[in-house]
This record gives structure tokens, C-alpha cells and sequence, in this order.
């Protein structure tokens, strides 16, 4: 790549976002393009596990919260107390499926547009969901935790903002992602062992955090 090729892939990103990567690679401008690429690689490995994550949590609270309260829009039971967030987050996925559907919406159209925040806030304590939730319902869901659902709760609030990271393309390069990956595969595995088995066996996660430092020195392509 000549010196003017280099600059217009940097101005394309933008001086200010390939900094840190410049900053990391000692200034080398080749290389930290090198580690911009592979920054990309590893977000785009990460989108399995994250994803069976997002979908095994929120089936397995909307199964087990239908089966308390009696109805498919448990949400609406009037024994549900939701906090004002959660309270919104619905009215607003109503809102955004009844612009695209008019009322031909049901409660499968719902739990997948709730956000992941949605359901990793219902593990949280606001309005009484210590004792609304978690403790006569939301606890079954996790095969073999025994611990209390404050550090649960925190590792999947983690999950979420990790997740959001690469969502809105913020660098994760510099984050310690071997331990976000054994975080991400356990909490699949308390939702769902099988998933979580199949990501220990195929997940590209390990094979793109290997590739890390021949990438950036030039030993291996890159992969965008």
C-alpha cells in the first residue's frame, strides 16, 4: 500500500477514530491499518456467540414469565409492576411494530423486538423484580447458578455494553477479549449447555484472536 493509499483508507476512517490504533502500533501507520482490519475480524466473530446469547435469554424469560402469569403478553398481566424504562422500551416496541403492521402484531413479534437491554434489565432490582421476577420465576432459567442474581445481573450488563460496542463499530481491540469470550460462553451455557458446547467447539473467536499478531505485522492477510 503507497504512503497515498494509506492516507485515504485513514481519512475515510477518520483521523480522530484511527488514532488509538495508531497509538498502539508506535505510529505505524501500515500496521495499525493492519489492526483496524483485524479489529473488524474479531467483531464480526464475536456477532455468533453474542447473538445466541441475546436470543437463548430472551426466550427462556419470555417462556418462563408466559408460564407465571398465564398469557403470552405477560407484560400486560395486571400483576406486572415494570419500572418506567422497561414500561417504555415496551410501549416503544408496540409503537415501532403498529407503524409497520397497523395491530397485526403478536407476542413472538414483541420478545423480538424488545431490546437486549429490555430483558438483561428484568434480572435487575428496580421496582421490587427481586420478588416480581427473579425469585419465583426468572432463577429456573439458569441451569447450574447458584449464586444470587446481583453478579449475575452485572456479567450480563457487561455482555450488553460489550455488545453495544461493536454494534455502533467502537473499538474493542484493546479490551481483554479472551476473558469476554469464556464470559459470553458462560452465560450461554447456564441458559442452553448445547449452544454454548457448539461455540467451544466452532466459534471462530479463538482462531481470529490467534491470528492477532501475524495480522498486524504483515505475516497474515487481512480479513475485511
Amino acid at each position: 500500500m503507497t504512503g497515498n493509499e494509506a492516507q485515504g483508507v485513514i481519512e475515510a476512517i477518520s483521523q480522530q477514530r484511527f488514532q488509538p490504533y495508531l497509538d498502539d502500533c508506535r505510529g505505524d501507520r501500515v500496521a495499525a491499518l493492519r489492526l483496524y482490519a483485524w479489529d473488524g475480524e474479531i467483531a464480526r466473530a464475536f456477532h455468533g456467540p453474542l447473538r445466541d446469547l441475546e436470543v437463548s435469554l430472551r426466550n427462556r424469560l419470555h417462556r418462563q414469565l408466559v408460564g407465571r402469569y398465564g398469557r403470552d403478553d405477560w407484560w400486560r398481566a395486571p400483576r406486572v409492576r415494570l419500572s418506567r424504562v422497561s414500561e417504555n422500551q415496551v410501549l416503544d416496541a408496540e409503537e415501532s411494530l403498529r407503524r409497520k403492521r397497523g395491530n397485526r402484531f403478536g407476542s413472538d413479534d414483541m420478545v423480538a423486538k424488545l431490546m437486549f437491554g429490555f430483558w438483561v434489565g428484568l434480572l435487575g432490582t428496580a421496582s421490587n423484580y427481586e420478588f416480581q421476577f427473579w425469585q419465583p420465576a426468572l432463577r429456573h432459567c439458569f441451569r447450574g447458578y447458584v449464586g444470587r442474581r446481583g453478579p449475575l445481573q452485572s456479567e450480563f450488563e457487561s455482555v450488553r455494553l460489550f455488545r453495544n460496542r461493536i454494534a455502533h463499530h467502537e473499538r474493542i481491540c484493546h479490551r481483554s477479549l479472551e476473558d469476554d469470550f469464556r464470559t459470553v460462553v458462560g452465560l450461554i451455557r447456564y441458559l442452553s449447555p448445547e449452544t454454548a458446547a457448539r461455540h467451544e467447539k466452532y466459534s471462530q473467536v479463538p482462531e481470529v484472536l490467534a491470528r492477532r499478531a501475524r495480522v498486524v505485522c504483515g505475516d497474515e492477510e487481512m480479513r475485511l
